[in-house]
Order: structure tokens, then C-alpha cells, then sequence
């Protein structure tokens, strides 16, 4: 097996640069005025996603995405495949990537040169399956006129609930629309963290994950708030991880605390940000790979390079099956193809390089974020040698009932090892909770003093 990535970053970059990439958006603003420019609403849908097809008809039109149940769906449990009779289209191996490579991003690439024996790429026809509430698509579009950044990037204001800048003029504007993207009001999920071994050992962590977006409720100037607790093993069961993001890092910056077990002291943990490693990944993630980007977005210079048609992770509905335990599907090095889904859609590339006088031990990353939602689906994480270190990709469901366009899985790989993260995963749990009550007062540090991990 090849340790060395197919593309350094140099030939990466200049290949999605290229003119063989889809061209952007006339504009990438909107001008009521210019008729020859599309128009948000209109050939673009709320989010500034291309509403018609592709010329070939591969990505076809966006007709609201997945909004109804799918044929066998049962309240508490997860969803059936809606889309189990698609035919696999095509197949990607590692002898077809000449052919395809316009279409294949840089990790995807590396994983086929690194596992040409038992890695694929399995393509199936695009659903535009992502979909959010009217009053989200609502927002967008007033959001479009009145969101602004300031303090050079750093500092959002004027949006509320939808995405912050549905035509994206810089990168910048590009990272917030993720980190804002729509994933309901609140989230309560519980899954495993798997690092598979070369010996077929499984080493798992299950944690409960809580999410509240005030944000996407329409509370102004609220933090965003997130809590991981984590269950197994028994040793480390009750440790919790709590974090409050914000609008506004210059007025009141990021800030987090770490309980360590059921009953043990609160203390401040300000420190988990940036390249700091995330202890639940064993070394695979940095903290600010953590829903493919998290934190602030002070250490980086991002720019949009283009709106391009790509093979990427989607509809992962497969990979998702109930009652389909680890060990079954995922293998030493990279998960079996056979339950992961590709498709053909258009994805907005930011590159993202670390500002001079900053360290960071994955100073160069790559972006693709998905036109339909503004999830990030996959990230590439450079060293400053140029060399891919980290590949990520989110794989996402629709869920109709919301209705969101969430991860219902994560794949981190060490490109320098053979291993790999496996997060998210909850083929064995219930699936997300999208209405649980969850209070400001539920993220404090004053709440982990009087909160086990049963709570």
C-alpha cells in the first residue's frame, strides 16, 4: 500500500482552479437590477444553490429535496433508504482515476492510490435530497440583504435562522454559511466514536452529543451551544466536554469546560480550539475538525475558488441501516464500499491557509461544501510541506420530518498511518432527536456540578 497522496496540494489546487472546474455563479452577488445575473429566489433557491440540472441532466433540478416519509418509516426509528431501488451508476477504482480525476477530490485520490486492492468509489445518481423549512428558506433570502461581517471577517451581524450569505462573495462568508447551516433548533444524539485496528479490534467510545442553535431559533446575540458526554468505557463514562460559541469572538470569545467522570471538578478548558488534539479521536482530529470545521475563523485566510460538479459522500442512507453493527461494515483502513454512496453534486471549494504568525500543525485545508445545505462533505488537511495528512468526508442523511440534512457519519483518515476515525456512528442507538427542550441554562458549568451523566 502507497503512503504517499496521489496530488500534493499544488497540483490539487490547480487542478479544482483549473478550466476544466464548473464555472461559479455569474457575480456571486445579486443585482435585482442586472437581468443577466440569476437571481436568489429565482434560478437560485434560498440558499443560492443552482436550482436547474447540469447540462448532461446528471444533477438534476432542485425540487425541494426529501420532505416526505419514505416507504416503511416508524416514528423512533431510523429512516428507510428512500431511494434503496437506485442502480450503482458507476464505479471509481483506482486504475479509472485519470479518467475521472476532474470529478474526485485530492483525498478521495490518495485513498484509492493508498488502498488500490480493496478501496472504491461507488457513484450513484444525484438526489438533491436537502431541504429546510420555508421560514429558513425565508430568512435566507432577507438574510441576503442585511447579513454583514465585520472586524475582518470575524464578527456576523444582521442574519437570523437561515444561512447568513446565500451568494457567497469570499471565502469567509462561505465558512459561516457552514457553520450556521440549518440542523433545526436543537439535537440530541447518541453515537459511537470507532477506531478500527489492524488487528480487527474495534475500539469504541459511545457519547451523548447535545446541540442548541439558538441561532436557527431566531434568538439574537445567543451563543451556540454544544455538550459531549461521554458513556463507555465505564472508566471515562460521565466525562463531559462543554462548549459555548458565538456571533461575535471579539465581544465574547469561545469558551469551553471539561468534567472529568461523573462527579469530577468542573474546570475551564479555553485551550480547546485550534490544532489542540481531540482526545475522543486519539490523535486523528484536531479540535477545530470537529464537524469538519469548528471555532473560530481568526487563524486562516479563506478563498472561494469556485462552484464545481463533484463525486462526493451523500444520501448515506446505506451506511445508516439499523442494527448494523461496526464491525460489519467498517474494515481496517477505510470503511467497506459497498455501504457507501457517492453522488454527482455541485460543491463550493474554499481553500483555507494559515495567516503569517500563526502555528498550526495543519496549516493548508481544502473545503467542499455541498450548494443544497452548506454542509462541509469533505475537508483535506495539508502539512507546510504541501503533503495530505488528514482527509474527512461527512456522510449525510436527510431527515424529512425537520426537515434537515445532517451527518450521519464522519470519516477522518490519517494518511500518514493505516487508520482511521469513525464518528457518529448510531446504527446501534435511536436516531437523533430533533425536539428535545434544551435550555441556556443546560450548557453552564453550573450545570455539570449538578449533573450526572444519566441526565
Amino acid at each position: 500500500m502507497s503512503r504517499r497522496p496521489l496530488l500534493n496540494r499544488r497540483d490539487a489546487l490547480a487542478l479544482l482552479g483549473g478550466a476544466a472546474a464548473s464555472a461559479a455563479t455569474p457575480g456571486w452577488a445579486q443585482d435585482a437590477a442586472t437581468p443577466s445575473l440569476p437571481r436568489l429566489g429565482e434560478e437560485l433557491t434560498p440558499f443560492g444553490a443552482i436550482r436547474a440540472g447540469n447540462r448532461t441532466r446528471v444533477i438534476p433540478a432542485w425540487k425541494g429535496g426529501l420532505v416526505t416519509p419514505p416507504k416503511g418509516y416508524a416514528p423512533g426509528r431510523h429512516s428507510p433508504d428512500p431511494y434503496i431501488e437506485d442502480g450503482r451508476w458507476i464505479t471509481v477504482g483506482p486504475g479509472d482515476v485519470e479518467r475521472y480525476k476532474i470529478r474526485l477530490s485530492a483525498g478521495l485520490q490518495a485513498l484509492l492510490a493508498k488502498y488500490p486492492t480493496t478501496f472504491e468509489v461507488p457513484v450513484f445518481p444525484c438526489r438533491r435530497s436537502a431541504a429546510a423549512p420555508q421560514r429558513v428558506y425565508d430568512a435566507s433570502l432577507e438574510n441576503a440583504g442585511r447579513a454583514t461581517l465585520g472586524e475582518n471577517g470575524l464578527v456576523l451581524s444582521g442574519a437570523r435562522v437561515g444561512v447568513p450569505f446565500p451568494i457567497p462573495a469570499n471565502g469567509v462568508q462561505a465558512m459561516w454559511n457552514h457553520l450556521l447551516r440549518w440542523r433545526g433548533t436543537a439535537m440530541t444524539h447518541t453515537s459511537q466514536t470507532v477506531l478500527p485496528s489492524a488487528d480487527g479490534r474495534l475500539t469504541d467510545r459511545l457519547y451523548r452529543e447535545d446541540f442548541s442553535f439558538p441561532y436557527a431559533a431566531g434568538e439574537d446575540g445567543k451563543p451556540l451551544f454544544y455538550r459531549r458526554t461521554t458513556l463507555t468505557p465505564a472508566d471515562q463514562a460521565g466525562t463531559t466536554l462543554l462548549t459555548q460559541a458565538t456571533l461575535n469572538p471579539i465581544q465574547s470569545g469561545f469558551r469551553a469546560w471539561l468534567r472529568t467522570g461523573e462527579r469530577g471538578r468542573v474546570v475551564a478548558a479555553p485551550d480547546f480550539l485550534y490544532d489542540v488534539a481531540d482526545p475522543a479521536t486519539d490523535g486523528v482530529c484536531t479540535a477545530d475538525m470537529f464537524d469538519m470545521f469548528s471555532g473560530p475563523l481568526d487563524r486562516f485566510d479563506f478563498t472561494l475558488i469556485s462552484r464545481r460538479e463533484m463525486y462526493v459522500p451523500y444520501n448515506a442512507y446505506r451506511l445508516n441501516t439499523p442494527n448494523l453493527a461496526p464491525h460489519e461494515f467498517l474494515w481496517y483502513g477505510h470503511p467497506n464500499p459497498q455501504f457507501l454512496r457517492y453522488e454527482m453534486h455541485r460543491v463550493w471549494i474554499v481553500d483555507a491557509r494559515l495567516k503569517p504568525n500563526f502555528q498550526h500543525k495543519l496549516p493548508d485545508r481544502t473545503y467542499y461544501l455541498d450548494e443544497d445545505s452548506w454542509q462541509i462533505v469533505m475537508a483535506e488537511h495539508y502539512n507546510g510541506k504541501g503533503e495530505l495528512l488528514r482527509y474527512a468526508e461527512a456522510h449525510n442523511v436527510a431527515h424529512w420530518q425537520v426537515p434537515a440534512f445532517v451527518p450521519a457519519a464522519e470519516f477522518v483518515y490519517d494518511l500518514t498511518a493505516d487508520r482511521y476515525i469513525a464518528r457518529g456512528i448510531d446504527n446501534l442507538q435511536r436516531p437523533p432527536v430533533f425536539d428535545k427542550p434544551l435550555k441556556p441554562e443546560d450548557f453552564t458549568p453550573e450545570s455539570l456540578v449538578r449533573r450526572g451523566r444519566r441526565d
